[in-house]
């Protein structure tokens, strides 16, 4: 059984594109963002959320290439060996939404790109087709102007 937290970070995961199993990681993180803003090693992640190294490292690095993340060697850490990186958030919430809205808009570019193309293509002359596609573009259109609108400075 999943808590509302989890549930909650579940939804903000799909938002971004990412698998329900990145949830408990960004969950760990923007809890820790939000309580004192330390950064948190691997181990600390594997720790919270019960994941081996390598599922954890998995999701660690998507998270680092959408930039929602990024890490620093610890220099602090005494001894031989590589020194271990701690990771933190790289954006807030409201940057976190807007990378979903980013997912959205390249998404419905991409549909009008197909619709416009198949609207080119030679030979493509399905009765009736055309006014259809015109209006799926329109369609398309309008979304792409409603989640285009820029917030006020």
């Amino acid at each position: 059984m999943t808590s509302p937290l989890t549930r909650l970070f579940e939804k903000l995961a799909i938002w971004v594109g990412l698998s329900v199993n990145a949830a408990p990681v960004l969950m760990v993180l923007f809890i820790e963002e939000y309580r004192n803003g330390n950064r948190l090693s691997s181990e600390d992640i594997c720790q919270a959320t019960g994941y081996s190294r390598a599922n954890a490292g998995l999701i660690i690095s998507q998270l680092e290439a959408i930039r929602i993340i990024d890490g620093q060697r610890d220099f602090s850490q005494t001894g031989r060996g590589r020194k271990r990186v701690l990771y933190q958030l790289s954006v807030d919430l409201d940057e976190f939404f807007a990378l979903g809205f980013k997912g959205i808009l390249n998404q419905l570019e991409t549909m009008m790109n197909q619709v416009t193309s198949i609207q080119e293509s030679q030979g493509f002359d399905i009765k009736g087709m055309n006014r259809m596609l015109a209006e799926m573009k329109s369609e398309i259109q309008k979304s792409l102007e409603r989640f285009t609108v820029t917030k006020p400075t």
